[in-house]
């Protein structure tokens, strides 16, 4: 879905989903691109009421736009204690603080997975979690129930 204010755009609160999606924003300026725009197969809006602005942040706007997306998706709202929400267990760390992989070695080891045909060829080496292997076994899954 293409996110974007143009003729034809449904408005999110109709909740306009099938299946599963993947949402692209533009920038707070200019909006979508047209080779953006070419690969979007619908188009939501998020309406607005007042004339104090003529477009939202794009962090707000994805947030909203998730937002809605997990209700139409009927995920199961997170559990409350006191004034917060209960988080779920923390991945352990993998790798120092402040250590930062050589790029080329990065994308060379994404490459080689992906040559694979590996899951996870976008994760880093020792994140994986697409499969339910590997040290952060579930836990991307786990922060998107629908129990």
């Amino acid at each position: 879905y293409g996110v974007e204010i143009i003729e034809g755009a449904k408005p999110i609160q109709e909740h306009p989903f099938e299946g599963n999606a993947a949402f692209i924003l533009g920038n707070e300026g200019q909006g979508l691109t047209e080779q953006q725009m070419a690969i979007c197969d619908s188009y939501v809006y998020i309406p607005q009421y007042g004339k104090g602005t003529a477009s939202l942040n794009v962090t707000v706007a994805g947030s909203i736009i998730l937002h809605h997306f997990c209700i139409w998706a009927n995920y199961k709202e997170t559990d409350r204690e006191g004034y917060k929400y209960v988080l779920g267990e923390r991945p352990q760390r993998q790798m120092k603080r402040g250590v930062c992989l050589d790029p080329e070695q990065v994308k060379e080891e994404r490459l080689a997975r992906k040559a694979q045909g590996s899951a996870d060829w976008l994760e880093s080496e020792g994140h994986q979690d697409t499969q339910g292997e590997g040290p952060n076994e579930g836990v991307i899954a786990s922060m998107f129930t629908t129990e």
